[in-house]
């Protein structure tokens, strides 16, 4: 077998050189990728170098847990969920995507080589390598780097070449096609676009997290709150069933009375037994979005807190708010940057309704080195469908598909403004439902105490002290739901105007 020259070895290295240094590393591709939205490409994800939350001891029915507010709660969601934890991973796969589509820009090397021999001598001797580079840029050029060198007493005589061989440089264009948009640049121009869509849909799936989570806490505290108003009911009976029976015992009242009393303990004891299994319940699914940083459910031992504070609402307004709607709900983001990807999507079908042009020209050297140019080679090759039926059935289908998202825009518009209007409208009905409910609580509260001095003076019976005492409680309830609605009608109000995460941006949210 003939010796490779040196002269083929050089510039073999230095086309694997030109491939090695021109390729580009996954590191590369995420520095490169687009930035989302500028506040939320600096917030940190949120399970990333946060301190795990310590888990106090926690004795006895819940007397001795530590108070757990919702701002604290919602932070703890943020920071371990699985849901979450999940999300982040579309980081990642957006910038696969990108990765993947300059990818096919990346240099393209070939190499082979083919060896005969008959009866001891060389038939059959040809290297052939190169290194194709394909540049993001009109007209879709690509540089051309070749060396080849064919031997043999049958070789082709377009393939045989001297003993040094011959290496050309030269340069490809697509003139027509690239001209506007090739399918290269269009994958690219798309997953450029894929940051900001994971961004908004990241955000749509971490506000619904958060307002579910929100509700099941407003459902635990009302339902630990209405607890505690049937065990004040139940003490209350308990502590008369015991006067009576004294009084009975001492003749001083009819045993009648022992009875009634005894009663009214049963059904209160039965009342808080049902308040307790709907607290329980209510803790049970409220746990579930609580989770450790290291992925295994977390222990619940936490109390409601004492009272609900309600929100501020005087400022709302629904222009206001329909605006800041418009401009925050990641609905719409989301379906803004897919209608862009439809977009060149239909820019390319049009582009490839066009002949597909190629042209190449190399310049060749023999003997003295690549930069010595001895002859030219050209050429050209057209690919052209006759009736370009597929091209424009896809520019169809990609047109039809951009009409479909404006309309889908106009409905997600129409259906945000809605969304406003219905929360607003629920958290003004909560402020005046509580407004009478206090004053319903008020009155049963004298009614009660009113009630009580007659019994105490023989002017009334223990069946209308326990009427009163079971109006009076009845109307806290229905203060307690009043106030958990005002609170729930404001998170949905949040919701609806995309602002639910603000007040969560100190542990490292993204808030747009």
């Amino acid at each position: 077998m003939t010796a490779y020259p040196g002269r083929a070895l050089l510039v073999l290295v230095l086309l694997v050189l030109v491939s090695t240094v021109l390729a580009v590393s996954p590191a590369q591709a995420q520095q490169n990728a687009p930035a989302a939205d500028s506040a939320e490409a600096a917030a940190p994800r949120p399970d990333a170098a946060q301190p795990p939350v310590s888990q106090p001891p926690c004795a006895g029915e819940g007397r001795n847990c530590p108070v757990l507010d919702l701002p604290a709660f919602l932070s703890r969601v943020l920071r371990s969920n699985p849901e979450v934890r999940s999300l982040r991973l579309e980081d990642d796969r957006a910038v696969a995507r990108i990765q993947d589509a300059r990818g096919q820009f990346d240099p393209h090397l070939v190499s082979g080589y083919e060896y005969k021999t008959q009866a001891g001598k060389d038939k059959l001797n040809v290297l052939r390598t190169g290194v194709t580079l394909p540049f993001n840029l009109p007209l879709s050029p690509s540089l051309l780097v070749d060396y080849r060198r064919g031997l043999g007493s049958s070789i082709d005589p377009s393939v045989g070449t001297t003993f040094d061989g011959e290496t050309s440089i030269g340069l490809a264009l697509e003139p027509l096609s690239g001209l506007f948009l090739d399918k290269k640049q269009a994958t690219l121009s798309k997953a450029r676009l894929e940051p900001r869509r994971v961004n908004a849909l990241q955000a749509e799936e971490r506000n619904r997290l958060l307002l579910d989570a929100t509700k099941a806490y407003y459902k635990w505290v009302e339902a630990a709150r209405k607890q505690q108003i049937n065990q004040d009911l139940l003490d209350l009976a308990t502590q008369r069933r015991d006067l009576i029976t004294r009084r009975v015992r001492s003749g001083e009242a009819a045993a009648i009375d022992s009875t009634e009393a005894q009663l009214a303990v049963a059904n209160r004891r039965e009342r808080l037994a049902a308040a307790q299994q709907t607290a329980e319940k209510a803790e049970v699914k409220l746990a579930a979005f609580l989770w450790t940083t290291d992925g295994r459910p977390d222990a619940f031992a936490f109390a409601p807190p004492p009272s609900i504070d309600l929100p501020e609402t005087n400022g709302l307004d629904r222009s206001a708010a329909t605006e800041t709607a418009r401009s925050r709900r990641p609905e719409l983001r989301r379906l803004a940057v897919k209608r862009q990807q439809t977009q060149i999507e239909e820019r390319l079908a049009t582009s490839q309704q066009r002949p597909n042009l190629k042209l190449k020209a190399q310049a060749v050297s023999y003997e003295n080195g690549p930069m010595d140019v001895s002859d030219v080679k050209v050429g050209f090759e057209i690919e052209q469908p006759l009736f370009f039926r597929s091209s424009r059935s896809e520019a169809e289908r990609a047109r039809l598909e951009t009409q479909q998202i404006r309309l889908k825009q106009d409905l997600t518009r129409r259906k945000i403004e809605a969304d406003v209007d219905a929360a607003l409208v629920d958290l003004r009905q909560a402020r005046r439902r509580v407004e009478a409910a206090r004053e319903r609580v008020r009155l049963a509260r004298r009614l009660q105490q009113a009630e009580r001095r007659r019994f105490e003076i023989g002017e009334s019976t223990l069946f209308l002290v326990n009427q009163r005492e079971q109006s009076f409680a009845k109307a806290r309830k229905s203060l307690v739901a009043a106030r958990i609605d005002v609170a729930r009608a404001y998170a949905q109000v949040q919701w609806a105007t995309g602002t639910i995460a603000d007040s969560l941006s100190p542990v490292g949210l993204s808030v747009n």
